[in-house]
């Protein structure tokens, strides 16, 4: 009896990932408040909802970077300090090798849908 129970357990989690995954994601728009000058280039949560309020979701589900000419950011190489829905997208400078400077990135993020969420009608 143990090993039904733990079948279905397994099979119902395994269903629920699949639901996530065919969640429509909607996407804010591309922010970019900081330049790599100095320490490195910081498009922090707190500082983009400070900068942009209501522009974000509360709980975004997915971030992408890239730079300004829309390379994704994972594909250049650099060394990132943070990357994630909760903190937002920093790379500093001191990080890098041969004492290369962060690019200038950009970052959006990803909602339930619909994102900005629809207004009612006022009647």
């Amino acid at each position: 009896m143990k090993l039904l129970i733990f079948g279905v357990i397994l099979i119902a989690t395994h269903t629920g990932a699949q639901d996530l995954e065919k969640r429509p994601v909607c996407y804010t728009q591309w922010f970019d408040r900081d330049n790599p000058n100095g320490n490195g280039d910081y498009e922090t949560m707190n500082e983009l909802r400070a900068e942009y309020p209501k522009k974000i979701c509360s709980k975004p589900l997915t971030i992408q970077a890239a730079t300004l000419t829309g390379v994704p950011a994972e594909s250049i190489g650099q060394v990132f300090e943070v990357y994630d829905t909760v903190f937002g997208f920093s790379c500093v400078n001191s990080d890098q090798k041969n004492d290369e400077c962060c690019l200038d990135y950009k970052v959006r993020f990803g909602c339930r849908c619909p994102w900005p969420p629809i207004k009612p009608e006022v009647e």
